[in-house]
């Protein structure tokens, strides 16, 4: 038997109610989204004004690299200096470099690069630089790849002093994992000029295990041409650190 006519009367006024409740709510919803972003936009407006009003913006805003420099505050000055530094001016200051490792140990074998292995995979004539590979000359006698020679004084070349530093990366006292730092840290483990500057006789160090190694008595250290390092306590304790693999 079909409702009284009352009763649908009664519910399509409920459903015109239930549809005002929610399009009041979206409204609600609505307006308080723009009330969010108003404030998201006043936020940024102010955030870009400020940063328009300090050192970043006016060097931003500078319309040559004078009154830019003019702009900058110091610290970013100091970077823009080591940047340069580390890059010659404007190009790479040192080409990348490439680690060949031993594929079982993961050990260091040499540091090189693109021009170093077409010299090394040529006789060294001319016409043979400008086309690898069509050289076909015998090539016994040619040096190959491996670790930078020895250098001349107390102080490693740029190749050996590179190599030791990618060889070892953290210090190589036993336990010690602090990173060896950009400048300075790598030590004769057999002291200069008993021993040579040369990658069998380098290793590197924090700085708080360097200066232990120089001013703890007893302790004694001694390297292989490899880079294990050996370290032998007062009390006669021994720990072996190896260079870690790649």
């Amino acid at each position: 038997m079909p409702p009284l006519r009352g009763g649908w009367w009664a519910a399509a006024d409920r459903a015109v109610d239930e549809a005002g409740d929610a399009v009041h709510t979206a409204r609600l919803a609505l307006g308080a989204a723009e009330r969010m972003l108003r404030t998201a936009q006043r936020a940024d407006a102010a955030d870009e004004a400020a940063w328009r009003g300090d050192a970043a913006g006016r060097v931003d805003a500078a319309t040559d690299a004078l009154t830019a420099l003019a702009a900058a505050a110091d610290s970013q000055r100091e970077e823009l200096a080591a940047l340069l530094m580390a890059t010659g001016g404007g190009g790479l200051a040192d080409r990348p470099r490439i680690a060949l490792t031993d594929a079982v140990s993961g050990a260091l074998l040499a540091l090189t690069d693109l021009p170093e292995l077409r010299r090394t995979g040529t006789c060294g004539r001319l016409a043979c630089r400008r086309d690898p590979q069509a050289c076909d000359h015998d090539l016994t006698g040619r040096p190959g790849l491996g670790a930078p020679g020895p250098s001349d004084g107390h102080r490693p070349g740029d190749p050996l002093d590179r190599f030791v530093r990618a060889r070892d990366r953290r210090c190589r006292f036993p336990g010690c994992r602090r990173r060896v730092p950009r400048g300075g840290e790598l030590d004769h483990v057999r002291r200069y000029p008993d021993g040579p500057t040369a990658a069998g006789n380098l290793a590197g160090f924090c700085s708080t295990n360097h200066r232990g190694k120089h001013q703890a008595p007893g302790w004694a250290y001694a390297m292989q041409a490899d880079g294990t390092l050996t370290v032998t306590t007062p009390t006669g304790l021994t720990a072996v650190t190896e260079p870690p693999p790649y």
